[in-house]
């Protein structure tokens, strides 16, 4: 029986003790001379699209910093904000460089300026502080003057007020439109209602789904087996990095404001290219056979192409009975050797993204050219990139929430995909005239190809159909409030009474 949960629009962060413990003994602290020079005009920016106006008003700014310096002026600030430890000031100054204190004095001032909207959108001012320090410490900062507003839309993204400006505008949508599309994610029947399938045929189930999934085995194992005396071509990881780098900014554009809105994501950490090895390093153990047995059984279960298996034999994904019948099919299916050190193989070949280590794992090897050409390839690799990618940027009460349904794919794997397609249909539509980015995507001196139609809709069979349904009818907006901000009632995720 599944746990009852509450959903909660914006994750409260731990409070955390993000302040420097107070040295043992007394340091001189030089101050910064001069101090940075503060704009004295006062205006109001609207963040574009959105309903925040940000007040900009350093006056009082600059007047604290000429009396009592750099460290009195930023103890200032911070404890406004509710952060208290008497030598917070003198630790900054000690610690940073005067252009990281010139970026923070400003976040600070903005934050403190408009306070009175971030508490009333339930904004926990002294997490606001912790965020701020923590960009800081990154060292990755838009300096104020940047054309388009760049540092004062950073400061809105990177300290929580945008993500909770966001989860605070009022999903619009009928109760019965929500209910409908709840469904999807228990087509046998919500908890405690009425089920609509039938009884199991495991015999039925067990044949069905030893057909489709030899057929994926040997389907996609085929295109790693080099041409006779040679050997395949290595994937170069250096040049992989660029295009992860590229895409990491590329997607935060195209879905601006969203993934850079969870102030407390992956996005304020390591860059993307960082997180990448090679799919040959993953560890293949019982664990790691089950866990692709489910995955790629899901995915196939339901799918006309590959004899929808689960469909035609009943099973119902909400039935405890159905669930350990299919648990003792995978087993079986991998205790024959040859079945299972396929699958070992195609793990081994197969990009996937680790959540306990937020590493991206990429093939190593580009493919037998007499099976898949390079530059379909080349686009495939980049669709990859792209879907792990969102994987990563995925709200954790994203992850959480598929537990307690029984269609978790949907979750997991449909919306990664709505949002890869999307993504995938502007990098073609730039590519196309971009001579630049299409080297960089196809390899330099690789005539224009365009991916295939394929990668610009939603994958991943009925699990995509039924994500890019429930985006279709909430719009892209909810649902990327949803997925990237956790916000789960617009993905049409319901408390069942």
């Amino acid at each position: 029986m599944r746990k009852s949960r509450s959903p909660s629009p914006v994750r409260k962060s731990k409070r955390e003790p993000i302040l420097f413990e107070a040295p043992a003994e007394t340091i001189e602290i030089q101050e910064i001379d001069p101090p940075p020079v503060l704009e004295q005009v006062v205006r109001d920016y609207s963040y574009p699209n959105t309903s925040i106006v940000v007040r900009l008003d350093y006056r009082a700014t600059s007047a604290l910093l000429n009396q009592v310096g750099m460290a009195g002026c930023l103890q200032h600030l911070c404890s406004a904000l509710g952060q208290h430890n008497p030598e917070l000031g003198r630790q900054l100054v000690d610690r940073f460089s005067p252009v990281q204190l010139a970026w923070l004095l400003r976040a600070l001032t903005i934050y403190g300026q408009n306070a009175g909207k971030l508490t009333d959108l339930g904004v926990e001012l002294p997490t606001v502080v912790r965020r701020l320090l923590h960009m800081v410490r990154r060292d990755v900062l838009t300096q104020p003057g940047t054309a388009g507003n760049g540092f004062e839309n950073e400061v809105v993204l990177c300290g929580g007020w945008m993500q909770a400006s966001l989860c605070a505008v009022p999903l619009e949508v009928e109760p019965k439109v929500l209910a409908e599309l709840n469904g999807l994610y228990f087509p046998g029947g919500l908890p405690g209602r009425r089920q609509l399938i039938g009884a199991l045929d495991p015999d039925l189930l067990r044949t069905g789904l030893r057909t489709a999934l030899t057929t994926v085995l040997d389907d996609q194992l085929k295109p790693w087996d080099p041409p006779p005396g040679r050997q395949l071509e290595r994937v170069d990881f250096a040049e992989m990095a660029k295009i992860a780098d590229f895409l990491q900014g590329f997607i935060c554009t195209v879905l601006s404001p969203f993934p850079l809105a969870y102030a407390d994501g992956p996005l304020y950490g390591a860059p993307y290219s960082g997180c990448l090895a090679s799919s040959e390093e993953v560890a293949v153990d019982t664990d790691r056979l089950l866990g692709w047995m489910w995955n790629r059984g899901t995915r196939v279960g339901r799918d006309p192409n590959y004899g929808a298996p689960m469909k035609v034999a009943n099973y119902h994904p909400g039935r405890p009975a159905d669930q350990e019948a299919l648990t003792q099919i995978y087993a079986d299916l991998l205790s024959d050797p040859e079945f299972a050190g396929k699958v070992a193989r195609l793990i081994n070949h197969t990009p996937q993204h680790a959540a306990a280590d937020g590493m991206t794992y990429l093939l190593p090897c580009y493919p037998n050219p007499a099976v898949r050409s390079r530059e379909i390839w080349r686009w495939r690799m980049t669709h990859t990139l792209i879907h792990e990618f969102m994987h990563h940027i995925t709200h954790p009460n994203v992850v959480e929430a598929a537990e307690g349904v029984d269609q978790p794919q949907i979750l997991k794997e449909g919306f990664v995909e709505v949002f890869t397609a999307l993504v995938m249909r502007r990098l073609s539509d730039r590519a196309a005239n971009d001579p630049e980015l299409r080297a960089l995507i196809l390899g330099p001196g690789t005539p224009w190809t365009p991916p295939p139609a394929a990668y610009l809709k939603a994958g991943y069979g009925q699990d995509g159909a039924d994500a890019q349904q429930i985006a279709d009818v909430l719009g892209q907006g909810n649902v990327a409030v949803g997925f990237f901000l956790g916000d789960l009632k617009r993905l049409a995720i319901m408390e069942h009474q």
